[in-house]
């Protein structure tokens, strides 16, 4: 199954069926489904968090940038990989706009 490309209009929100704990400040994940854990840098981190609402993209970005002065066109290309490889590895979910709270 190819999931749907992440953009910066899509919304994702945190698969709160995983187990995650906080490591020396970085978010460690364990996927049962996946059948492995994931180690997340300090900005994966970041993104985790904020992860833990539905939050489109571009919403991701606006926090990514302001936190570390990172222009757009950066984030779009080193983030984006990330964000589509957390869908397809099911550790976050895409979804329609309109289930934001």
């Amino acid at each position: 199954m190819t999931a749907l490309g992440v953009t910066v209009d899509s919304v994702l929100v945190r698969n709160q069926e995983l187990t995650a704990a906080d490591v020396d400040g970085r978010a460690v994940v364990l996927s049962l489904d996946a059948g492995s854990y994931f180690d997340f840098s300090r900005v994966a981190t970041e993104i985790w968090g904020m992860l833990a609402e539905p939050r489109r993209v571009s919403e991701i970005f606006r926090g990514l940038s302001k936190l570390h002065d990172v222009d757009a066109e950066t984030l779009t290309r080193d983030v984006t990989p990330f964000l589509q490889t957390l869908v397809e590895q099911r550790l976050v979910r895409m979804i329609a706009p309109e289930e934001m709270r």
